[in-house]
């Protein structure tokens, strides 16, 4: 297989393959085993006929477009996987030429994960410089707690827009609509809730529309995202150690609070809360005192 790959903006990728003759019809061989198993033919078992019979019968269009499915799944699947692409959704697919005893030719569009020039996160959080929460005597345990809490996460976001706005990244299309669509389906189950007024009514109340809302999302949707990116890109270069116990442990923590997860969705949420607290202390590691 011949393969061909361009990036362009916004970090799409352009896979071209060019599948030989020989390794073509190798699929176009399964898609008749494939097909062949439900067609029925007078005086054969289903799917026991010969298979010239079958062919006939499939005709060469049905049996070519199986065989070309199966060849850019498998195909596509091998190149993303040697080039360790990290795709972003399902890839738009064009059949560049198709014919018997002809090379089959291929091409994937997707949006994948950017690359990040990262900045020197090391050097901008030591530079920023711990701030000591001041509590008067009035003032409960349980209040001086919230307000170390609100301020460890007034401090965690600094570093991380600090970190991530030095950093250089093209964000995909496809994730920042994903970010503005869950943002509209929060704002779409809050209002009810802290408004007890219906969307459509607080919509009038405001005098905007859904779509003028889901584009001033835009900012917020892009800060998410390049945060969330930067957290991902340092702990792939740290490396932080889970332990089984530590993740078993949260694991049990998290359960009680998210009963409807299933168990690989429960372990994967665990690992990633595991691991931005993991980046988060690391970082705040590195302050000034």
């Amino acid at each position: 297989m011949k393969t061909e790959i361009q990036k362009s903006a916004k970090s799409q990728v352009e896979i071209k393959c060019e599948v030989s003759a020989e390794e073509f019809q190798i699929f176009r061989e399964r898609a008749v085993l494939k097909l062949g198993e439900n067609v029925e033919v007078e005086g054969f078992r289903k799917g026991k006929a010969p298979k010239e019979m079958i062919e006939k019968m499939l005709g060469q269009e049905v049996i070519l477009k199986e065989a070309s499915q199966e060849c850019v799944r498998d195909n596509y699947l091998k190149v993303v996987k040697e080039q360790n692409l990290e795709p972003l959704g399902q890839p738009e697919i064009s059949i560049l030429k198709m014919a018997l005893n002809n090379p089959f030719e291929f091409k994937a569009t997707v949006a994948v994960l950017p690359a990040i020039t990262i900045a020197d996160y090391k050097e901008i959080a030591s530079k920023i410089k711990k701030r000591e929460v001041k509590v008067t005597e009035e003032e409960i345990e349980k209040l001086r707690q919230e307000k170390e809490r609100q301020e460890r996460e007034k401090l965690r976001q600094e570093i991380l827009s600090k970190i991530a706005d030095a950093s250089k990244m093209a964000i995909p299309e496809v994730l920042i609509d994903s970010e503005k669509n869950r943002m509209m389906t929060t704002i779409k189950e809050q209002v009810p809730q802290m408004l007890g007024i219906g969307f459509e009514e607080y919509l009038k109340k405001i005098n905007k529309t859904e779509q003028e809302i889901f584009v001033s999302f835009e900012p917020e949707a892009q800060k998410r995202i390049k945060n969330s990116l930067v957290l991902r890109e340092i702990q792939k270069r740290e490396k932080f150690d889970i332990s089984e116990k530590e993740l078993t442990d949260e694991m049990i923590e998290v359960a009680k609070h998210n009963p409807n997860l299933d168990k690989n969705q429960l372990r994967d949420y665990t690992e990633s809360v595991l691991n931005n607290e993991k980046t988060f202390e690391y970082l705040e590691g590195l302050l000034k005192q």
